[in-house]
């Protein structure tokens, strides 16, 4: 008994370690003629008496996988009913990357981040200074996890007037559509900022469409206003049919391989 009980164990602890790339897995995605979409496992979202969604996660990330998402975000924060125990369970069960969501903003968190087997942190923008935003981009990158960094209105001149260089082979920049404050969520934000963040930005970097995305129409919006990814939670988690709902979202005409 004792003997199966550390098979299982090391099997999964080498699950957990596995380094996957969200980068990578946005070009496969583009390669094979399908659009990127990040898919969320979350249980409430970002929305005063916002209700909880009931769910398995794994079974979730399965159907997302099933749809084609290129990888998967998981919201870990206490406040949306997230857990770490979710991160871990997505992780083990389904082979793509893995972002944990949630409020970051010390080194220990990159530690737990990693331990619980996350691929990507998000590192919001409006809630560090420079400095604190490269020094976890950093120590997330010398432990093969990326950063997606989040940005919006207010803090977008904040990471545009840094040096990025030494982080940016291992970050994405995020526009989010949904102002933290009144929880308004409009499209037009990333059309707005996205012309002034595409070109300041490396190559290498893809630049990824936040909230907002219901249907096919807005995807193709944000696509259109520069999006190399999206990344979709709500629609997504309420939809009767998961996995076609992702496959909604996913299939496209060629697209260029290329950020």
């Amino acid at each position: 008994m004792v003997e199966e009980i550390l098979k299982r164990k090391q099997a999964t602890i080498e699950k957990l370690k596995e380094r996957r790339s969200i980068k990578d897995a946005i070009l496969a995605a583009k390669a094979s003629g399908k659009r990127p979409v990040i898919t969320e496992v979350k249980r409430r979202g970002l929305k005063a008496g916002g209700n909880e969604v009931v769910i398995d996660a794994e079974e979730a990330a399965s159907q997302m996988k099933e749809g084609g998402a290129c990888a998967l975000s998981v919201l870990t924060d206490e406040a949306f009913s997230g857990s770490l125990d979710d991160l871990r369970a997505v992780k083990v069960y389904v082979d793509l990357p893995i972002l944990r969501k949630d409020f970051i903003f010390d080194a220990f968190q990159v530690y737990e981040s990693y331990a619980c087997g996350a691929n990507v942190i998000l590192l919001i923008a409006r809630f560090l200074t420079v400095e604190k935003l490269e020094e976890l981009a950093k120590k997330a990158s010398s432990l093969g996890i990326e950063s997606l960094i989040e940005i919006d209105r207010e803090s977008k001149d904040k990471i545009l007037d840094a040096d990025l260089t030494d982080i940016s082979s291992s970050s994405l920049i995020g526009i989010n559509n949904r102002d933290l404050d009144t929880f308004e969520v409009t499209l037009e934000t990333f059309e707005a900022i996205a012309p002034e963040v595409k070109p300041k930005i490396p190559d290498d970097v893809p630049l990824v469409a936040l909230s907002g995305i219901n249907n096919t129409e807005d995807a193709t919006r944000m696509f259109d206003a520069g999006a190399d990814a999206l990344l979709v939670g709500t629609s997504v988690m309420n939809a009767a049919d998961i996995a076609h709902k992702v496959k909604e979202l996913v299939d496209s005409e060629k697209i260029a391989n290329s950020f």
